[in-house]
Order: C-alpha cells, then sequence, then structure tokens
C-alpha cells in the first residue's frame, strides 16, 4: 500500500516536469521553423540574386565577346589606316618636295633693302655674289611668311623661284665651291628649299657631315632627301639613319688621326 502510494505521488510530482518540457519542446520547434522559414527566405532571395547576377555575366560576357571583336576589328583598320597615312605623308613630302625643287632661299640679307622691287633685287644680287654673265630669270621673290624682326633680330630668308632648275644647280654648285659668299659687307648662304620635315631629317646628319669635313681621301654628300653618302679610298658607304652615320664618320675621323700620327712616329724615326 505505501508503495503504490509513493508510486503516484512520484507520478504527480513527474506532470509538472513533463508540461514544462513540452512547453520547451514547443518553443523550440516553433523557433526551428521561425529560423528554418527565415533560412528558406533567404536562400530564396539569394538564388533570385545569383540568377540574376548570373544572366547579368551572361550579358557581360556576350557584350564582352562583341567588343572585343569589335576592338579586333577597329585595331586591323587602324593598322590599315597608320599604313595609308604613311603613304599619304610620304606622297605629300614628295609632291612637296617636287613643288620647292625650283626654288631657293637665301639667308642674311638686310631687311628693307630689296623695295621697292624684290626680284630685279635678288637677280642683281645672285649675279654680282657669284659672278655671273647675266641677271637670272626668277620667276617670284618675297621674304619668309613671318613677322617682321626686330632690328636686333636676324632678317627673314629670302625665298625665290627660278624659271630654270639647271640654273638653280649652277647656282648651288657655284655657292658651295665659294664656301663663304658677302654682300655689301654681310656674310649670305645660298640653300635649297627642302619641305621642313626633309629639312629637320637632314639636319640630323649635321654632326657626321662635320666630322667627315676636309677629310684627305673622303668625299661626303647628303642626297635627298635624307641620304648620307661617304666615299673613303674607293669604298662606299651609305647611310639613312644619322646615328650610323655618325658612328661610321667618328671610327673613319679616329683611324685618320691615328693614321697621321704613325706617319710622323714613321717620319721621325727616319
Amino acid at each position: 500500500m505505501l508503495s503504490q502510494t509513493v508510486h503516484v505521488m512520484g507520478l504527480w510530482g513527474a506532470k509538472p516536469q513533463d508540461a514544462r518540457l513540452q512547453t520547451v519542446c514547443i518553443e523550440l520547434r516553433e523557433e526551428l521553423a521561425t529560423t528554418k522559414k527565415e533560412i528558406q527566405i533567404s536562400i530564396s532571395t539569394l538564388e533570385e540574386a545569383t540568377a540574376s547576377h548570373q544572366k547579368t555575366i551572361t550579358e557581360l560576357e556576350k557584350s564582352a565577346s562583341l567588343h572585343s571583336d569589335d576592338v579586333t576589328a577597329l585595331q586591323h583598320q587602324v593598322t590599315r589606316l597608320n599604313s595609308e597615312v604613311g603613304k599619304l605623308t610620304e606622297k605629300c613630302e614628295d609632291l612637296e618636295g617636287r613643288s620647292r625643287r625650283h626654288n631657293i632661299r637665301i639667308i642674311g640679307v638686310p631687311e628693307g633693302i630689296e623695295e621697292p622691287r624684290p626680284r630685279d633685287f635678288v637677280a642683281d644680287l645672285l649675279k654680282d655674289v657669284l659672278s655671273l654673265d647675266k641677271k637670272l630669270l626668277i620667276d617670284r621673290v618675297h621674304r619668309t611668311l613671318r613677322r617682321s624682326p626686330d632690328p636686333r633680330e636676324p632678317p627673314r630668308p629670302f625665298l625665290l623661284r627660278l624659271h630654270y632648275y639647271h640654273v638653280l644647280e649652277d647656282i648651288l654648285r657655284k655657292a658651295s665651291a665659294a664656301k663663304q659668299l658677302y654682300f655689301r659687307g654681310k656674310r649670305i648662304q645660298i640653300f635649297p628649299d627642302y619641305p621642313p620635315t626633309v629639312a629637320k631629317r637632314r639636319a640630323l646628319f649635321n654632326r657626321a657631315r662635320e666630322l667627315l669635313r676636309d677629310k684627305p681621301g673622303v668625299r661626303y654628300g647628303l642626297l635627298y632627301p635624307a641620304r648620307l653618302l661617304v666615299t673613303h679610298n674607293g669604298t662606299q658607304a651609305s647611310f639613312t639613319d644619322p646615328k650610323k652615320g655618325e658612328e661610321y664618320a667618328e671610327r673613319l675621323w679616329f683611324g685618320l688621326i691615328y693614321s697621321c700620327r704613325g706617319l710622323n712616329n714613321h717620319g721621325s724615326q727616319e
């Protein structure tokens, strides 16, 4: 009887604990359900965002592929256009050079003394300076087209076009042979009229020409548009690269110096 009473009391004592456990289980189930629902919503949101991103990436890949094709086509077109521009530039330089073939420049003539008839003045100047037999036939004459210089600045060059090309060649030949020309006590210089781009390319050979000037056994010339031709003891060398031409001129120059020193030493020993 006593044991039955204890067992009954134990059952009565266990009921509050079971209720609390059931309550906790219910709460846990609700929290888990809520958490599961939130996770599912988050996953759905992530899936939607991933799908959207995947779509965007696919579109970007397609667009990048199209742009890559366009860039490749543009690169080919730019290469072709660069080639055409280079050819057209060469043609323009050649045409400009041909249009200037009959022109020469005279540098160093004081400003204003050519008035009122510049063409007659320049014809008389060339006749006197170069000791020509008669006045030249000149088509036109003018100073270079820039502002008049200040008294302390050098005068503008004369630019003139000769009627006959062979006359131009004779003038340049005589001017080169004369070395120095003077007009009314002022030194003047006579040059061909080259296009600016050609003049700049030819100017790059100035150092090489200085090294070769007046060297025994050496002949040189600067051919049009810009090619240095050097002849040394019957051997010719040609250069379109100013740096290589300068290096060759330096080697030749040093070689001539050592050769002269060797001859001097040999003569002194004798």
